[in-house]
């Protein structure tokens, strides 16, 4: 303050002082929106529900029927190798019980599969594993599109 002159603050315009307060709202919100929206349901599912929506099962059972069929072609064919066919009629049991129970089926491992009620499909897959991984085989690629065949037109 040389020669004793007072110089007073510098004055903002009040709409930055605004504009602070509601970017600082909207971060608020947002943190409120996220833990909101991210909790679980109170609601209770209906007993014996299974998927609501989608289409119907025999739809969804033809569909999958189809595509074990399209799996056997692929491997007379010349198109899958032997271990591939093990390894997509999997992955086709597995789709096809996901899609009609609503559970994730397709990345669970084998021990995984045995300890849910599952027990049909995870007695298909155990029977596939030593085509898939195995170097020593005991079944043939129709027997095995036998058993998907088998679990697909028997599934509830």
């Amino acid at each position: 303050m040389p020669g004793g002159e007072f110089i007073p603050p510098v004055q903002y315009l009040p709409w930055w002082g605004m504009l602070g307060a509601l970017i600082l709202v909207l971060v608020v919100a947002w943190w409120v929106f996220v833990f909101v929206s991210t909790r679980a349901s109170r609601v209770a599912p209906r007993a014996g529900s299974t998927v609501p929506y989608g289409p119907g099962v025999e739809v969804i059972r033809k569909r999958y029927l189809g595509l074990v069929d399209e799996t056997r072609a692929a491997y007379a064919n010349g198109d899958l190798t032997e271990r591939e066919a093990y390894h997509q009629l999997s992955l086709l049991m597995r789709t096809y019980v996901e899609e009609r129970e609503g559970t994730r089926t397709v990345t669970l491992t084998l021990k995984e599969l045995r300890s849910t009620k599952l027990t049909p499909l995870s007695e298909a897959v155990a029977r596939l594993y030593p085509g898939a991984f195995s170097a020593d085989d005991r079944g043939t690629v129709a027997q095995a599109v036998d058993q998907a065949r088998a679990l697909v037109t028997s599934w509830k």
